[in-house]
């Protein structure tokens, strides 16, 4: 589907992300992670980058040393974001910047400087960003988390028209509940809300970090080339059912 290209991944040490690693890594490809935390041991074709993504200044400086490096990016998947639950009337700006900073103003920087690499070295590339089905529906503990990717969607749908000329495509992943370490405390904790989820969905099961990361490939391959500006939800079909 897709081989011997340059895949840069943030957010790729745990979740979504590392699933996306991995299946990447299996389909012989070379895997670039951006992440604030790095592991020990790392398999062939599997490079780390730290970088803690609330950080907006040092983007530029890693991006460019990443492309010194490596010489170009095939795919960029923007896949790093943060989730603290909260209560609307407790968010205060020091919480309400962290998420828009790590979520939103990251995504769009990188997207912007990864952009100029690919348009250099006139690569068919790849823009992938993972918003969530909270960029849709509302959640009583995510006022803050909701806004920045509903902002993901639209920042997706703006660059796609930018870099259409430069035969990139640009889309976004919508997951819906995924078991992850954004969510794996809360869910523990309360696993009457767990079964709701489940209830909700179809499939009668959550989807798992590992089927995402296929819709990644997906999306990164040949076989998506027509695909574009587009917001693709993943959510085992949870958001049609609200009986």
């Amino acid at each position: 589907m897709i081989n011997n290209k340059t895949i840069l991944i943030t957010g790729g040490s745990s979740g979504i992300g590392k699933a996306a690693v991995n299946l990447f890594l299996k389909n012989n490809n070379k895997v670039i992670v951006i992440d604030k935390n790095i592991p020990k041991k790392k398999p062939k074709n599997l490079f780390f980058y730290k970088l803690d993504l609330k950080k907006i200044k040092l983007i530029k400086k890693v991006v460019k040393n990443i492309s010194i490096k490596f010489n170009k990016i095939d795919v960029l998947i923007l896949n790093a974001g943060i989730c603290p639950f909260e209560k609307f009337l407790k968010i205060d700006q020091k919480l309400f910047d962290l998420v828009v900073d790590v979520n939103q103003k990251s995504a769009f920087f990188l997207a912007q400087e990864v952009a100029k690499i690919m348009i250099k070295q006139r690569v068919q590339g790849k823009i992938i960003f993972t918003s969530s089905i909270s960029s849709i529906f509302g959640g009583e503990l995510q006022a803050h988390y909701c806004g920045t990717k509903g902002a993901i969607n639209q920042i997706m749908k703006s660059i796609c028209i930018s870099l259409g000329k430069h035969n990139i495509n640009v889309n976004a992943i919508l997951p819906g509940t995924v078991i992850t370490n954004i969510n794996k405390k809360q869910l523990a904790k309360n696993n009457s809300l767990k079964n709701y989820f489940i209830k909700r969905t179809p499939l009668k099961r959550l989807i798992t970090p590992e089927e995402i990361a296929k819709v990644m490939l997906f999306l990164a391959s040949d076989l998506s080339s027509g695909i574009n500006g587009e917001t693709i939800m993943v959510d085992g079909g949870m958001a049609i059912n609200f009986q």
